[in-house]
């Protein structure tokens, strides 16, 4: 499988998901930035967190291309508008394009098809003209602040702990990946 990792500069976030994911699968990994410079090195911040998990990265930034849409099988995105904006410029790979945790989580999954099935009966309330329950409201405020948290912490111009932080969210959910494609491979 072909996995794209996406951010805003790529020299942060997404070389960071790609050099955690490559130590821990022998998937092919790229990574590139929206408004991506070409050949910039990872951050300094990036490099001492990787290095310190004894993980090492050789990176230089990319910007995304028609090229490595096509390349990839999966493309995950950092943020909902870096998701969006893929979306947009790249119509035909909608289908193929997620932020990290709507894709690996399934909690998040679970969260979104409760939204959905909530929504189905606060309009079938309205349309019956009964009182809305206070209850079903709480839970889909909720449930959307859940499916809206989906945003991975952007580390840029922060310290090492800022760094240190974006990487534990990073493995926590690449790790929930990895476990998830293991099983669609099987």
């Amino acid at each position: 499988m072909n996995i794209l990792f996406v951010c805003t500069g790529n020299t942060c976030r997404s070389p960071m998901a790609q050099a955690i994911f490559q130590h821990k699968t022998k998937h092919h990994v790229q990574s590139a930035g929206i408004f991506a410079g070409e050949g910039m090195p990872a951050s300094m911040g990036t490099t001492e967190v990787l290095k310190q998990q004894g993980i090492s990265s050789d990176h230089k930034s990319q910007p995304v291309t028609d090229d490595l849409m096509k390349w990839a099988d999966l493309i995950i995105t950092m943020t909902k508008n870096h998701r969006d904006l893929l979306k947009q410029s790249y119509p035909a790979d909608a289908d193929k394009i997620y932020t990290l945790k709507e894709y690996a989580d399934p909690q998040y999954e679970h969260a979104w098809n409760k939204l959905k099935e909530s929504y189905a009966h606060l309009e079938e309330a309205k349309l019956a003209g009964s009182e809305v329950d206070a209850n079903l409201t709480d839970q889909i405020n909720q449930l959307e602040k859940t499916v809206q948290n989906v945003d991975i912490i952007d580390p840029f111009g922060g310290n090492y702990m800022t760094y240190q932080k974006t990487y534990q969210e990073l493995d926590i959910y690449l790790a929930l990946l990895v476990k998830k494609i293991e099983n669609k491979d099987r």
